[in-house]
């Protein structure tokens, strides 16, 4: 592996990607579709990270510590720790990326599981979190899950801790996807079409995360008017909004297929559009603001799509994942 002043390994390149855990004086990252057990590291504080460090490179942390530019990772070892924080991290990477979607066939992860899981993980590497309290506020967020042997553990946790779990398991939200576009209206639809959900600029599992969002263009009564509907994930979240050239949408409605929508009047100069322009943007306004379509994205969402399938057959697969349905 290669080392510079700060770093190990190469930094995952791209956000959806990227599992990390924040430990004392670095910071941990996988690359969830490399498969390397071995992460690569942010150190900015390498006092604090020597304490721990040789527990996730072996005796390779001499040189990450000592000035190496290159270090090679024994394969034999204890790796106990370094696995614990690989689950973490991907737990912590299921949180934000996990792509939950109907048509895709990607299963919705249980929350009451994962931040129950979560908490028991983060015990176990707790020693060298940079975070002192993680444990506690780990557990403050959770319920008794459904998983009996997950259930039991959390318990005994919790008692270690002083910390009172509620016995209450929230209902998991159901979610559908509706065939079809644009719901029929009254009206002329003079353009249709559809586009690419950023999952970065919406919280996870807010949408169905291999839905399109479907737009239509409507004269209705000498108005011309945009409707924008995207299909809902498993999550409710916050407020969302489309979009369309210079027009935005709020999604505030749903309608008869169950489809988060909404519709605005726009000028007749939206039919005048280019074709590359033709293109709606959800977004989530108090989450993130609305960017340019990134030309890259839709090849590494359906990447991530592919890996998510495979995880409840895997062998490293975290409980989380294991119970997806």
């Amino acid at each position: 592996m290669r080392v510079s002043r700060d770093a190990v390994g190469d930094w995952p390149e791209w956000p959806e990607n990227t599992a990390l855990v924040e430990a004392a004086g670095a910071v941990l990252a996988w690359d969830v579709l490399g498969g390397d057990p071995v992460p690569a590291a942010r150190i900015d504080d390498p006092e604090r990270a020597a304490e721990w460090l040789w527990e996730i490179y072996g005796a390779a942390a001499d040189g990450v510590l000592g000035g190496a530019t290159d270090v090679t990772v024994p394969a034999e070892g204890d790796w106990r720790v370094r696995d614990a924080c690989r689950a973490l991290a991907q737990l912590n990477w299921v949180e934000a990326w996990w792509p939950a979607s109907v048509p895709a066939g990607v299963p919705a992860v249980d929350v009451v599981v994962l931040r129950a899981e979560r908490a028991v993980l983060t015990s176990t590497v707790e020693h060298l979190l940079d975070d002192p309290d993680a444990v506690t506020r780990a557990l403050a967020s959770v319920v008794l899950p459904p998983v009996p042997a997950l259930a039991e553990q959390v318990s005994a946790l919790a008692e270690d801790y002083g910390v009172s779990l509620s016995a209450a398991v929230p209902a998991r939200a159901g979610y559908a996807l509706a065939a079809g576009g644009i719901g029929s209206s009254a009206g002329t639809t003079v353009l249709t079409g559809s586009s690419t959900v950023d999952w970065a600029l919406v919280p996870a599992g807010v949408v169905d995360a291999g839905a399109p969002a479907d737009w239509a263009v409507v004269r209705r009564q000498g108005t011309t008017v945009l409707e924008v509907s995207v299909a809902p994930g498993p999550r409710p979240g916050p407020r969302l909004a489309a979009r369309f050239a210079d027009v935005d949408v709020s999604l505030s409605e749903v309608d008869a297929l169950g489809r988060l929508t909404g519709s605005a009047p726009v000028p007749p100069s939206v039919l005048l559009l280019p074709p590359d322009r033709r293109a709606v943007t959800v977004y989530a306004p108090d989450f993130a603001a609305p960017t340019a379509p990134d030309p890259g994205a839709e090849a590494r969402r359906a990447a991530l799509i592919a890996y998510a399938r495979t995880r409840s057959g895997a062998s490293d697969a975290t409980l989380t994942e294991r119970t997806a349905q």
